[in-house]
């Protein structure tokens, strides 16, 4: 069955099927401005395309493709490039016949004794399986945590807490004032990284903004509004550890008056954490959303269901920092 079927990395004439499968199995507006913007300006780029396909040997057809974006992780001073699994899809005619697993085989031939140490997936909870069956550790979940309509109209004492907008320059340096000295892992905000994510995003409006407390700088929040059937959703992208946790109330209430209108607003965080426990108390609903994946693929190891880095256990959830804007 496998000699029917070849993996290869992208080419540009394979574009048309990606983005016409992606509009059909993942996404809904999908574009070639999308696809430009992740895959080809990305600053951690590896100097090609890196999706893997899989094309029809009978049809020379592509109908597979499974896409692995290049980022940075970091956690104090150490810094090394993972790869993100993210936009992908298995052709209807062609599922079952295992091309996901030949991908990521595909992948970790390709880039061994390369660059990248770990393939870091945030796999949507029914497709985690696939990714087990083909050498990958399931490691922990990620929660989408919602509130919408009537529920909202809690949020209006700020308590002292204020709002600033601030440039991408002073976002980058909120960001290193905890990074620097933290030993969480997390995907690492270069300034290239935020230009790319934030202002040259092709379809969200992203504001950052300082948090203040009683005129004390506290970090920084970012959001994103999205209009769509008549409601506006006020998602929250990005925040330094802690932030919400102490003051998800009082900043929701700060953001509120400055975006009239929002009818829900909505932030991911790990299943069984600090801020799914805060935000619950506060009239959030969890609605499970993702299972993290990872798989060792250079200076990296598997043992036991875990995934190490040298002695440190990287798949570990409670070393890990993860917001929305991490997710791909």
């Amino acid at each position: 069955m496998f000699d029917e079927y070849l993996v290869r990395w992208f080419k540009e004439e394979d574009l048309p099927s990606f983005v016409e499968g992606l509009n059909v199995d993942l996404w809904d507006e999908y574009t070639e401005d999308v696809f430009r913007w992740k895959f080809c300006e990305d600053p951690f780029n590896l100097g090609f395309t890196s999706i893997a396909v899989v094309e029809h040997v009978p049809t020379k057809k592509p109908v597979a493709f499974n896409s692995f974006l290049p980022l940075q992780v970091r956690s104090g001073s150490e810094v090394f490039l993972a790869v993100q699994g993210c936009d992908g899809f298995v052709d209807r005619g062609h599922r079952r016949k295992g091309l996901f697993q030949m991908t990521l085989q595909f992948l970790s031939e390709e880039i061994k004794g390369g660059a990248p140490e770990v393939l870091i997936g945030f796999n949507l909870i029914e497709a985690a399986g696939a990714a087990r069956k083909a050498g990958s550790e399931l490691t922990f979940e990620i929660h989408k945590c919602l509130i919408e309509g009537d529920a909202l109209e809690r949020f209006v004492s700020h308590e002292g807490v204020e709002l600033e907008s601030i440039n991408l320059e002073e976002y980058h340096t909120l960001y290193e004032d905890w990074a620097e000295k933290s030993q969480l892992l997390h995907f690492h905000r270069t300034l290239p990284y935020l230009v790319w994510r934030v202002n040259k995003h092709p379809a969200r409006n992203h504001q950052p903004f300082r948090v203040l407390c009683e005129g004390e700088t506290k970090g920084y929040v970012v959001v994103d509004l999205m209009k769509e059937h008549g409601d506006l959703t006020m998602t929250i992208n990005d925040y330094n550890p802690g932030l919400l946790e102490d003051l998800l109330p009082e900043t929701l209430a700060t953001l509120l008056e400055m975006h009239a209108g929002v009818t829900a607003v909505d932030f991911n965080t790990k299943r069984g954490s600090h801020l799914e426990s805060t935000a619950d108390e506060n009239g959030f609903k969890a609605i499970p959303l993702h299972t993290v994946i990872m798989k060792a693929l250079n200076n990296t190891r598997q043992k036991g269901g875990a995934v190490y880095r040298g002695e440190l256990e990287i798949s570990d959830s409670q070393r890990w920092h993860v917001t929305n804007s991490d997710i791909y």
